[in-house]
């Protein structure tokens, strides 16, 4: 028996900017992370949210004892 699930779009906060609209990258070479650099999240494309919507599907199965 399979049961599937919807879940409508909502609009959620980027998770890879943290909703600033803004990413940070550092150089290969930059162990420490100390010079950092800001460029436009590619993400949510510099807006800060997205847009998220679920689809789950379940299936259910008898377990068979030998």
């Amino acid at each position: 028996m399979t049961y599937k699930r919807y879940q409508h779009p909502k609009i959620e906060l980027c998770k890879d900017c943290e909703g600033t609209g803004i990413a940070y990258t550092y150089p290969e070479h930059d162990r420490l992370r100390q010079y950092p650099t800001a460029i436009t999240c590619t993400t949510c494309e510099g807006s800060g949210r997205v847009y998220v919507s679920k689809k789950t599907e379940i299936t259910v199965e008898p377990f068979k004892t030998k």
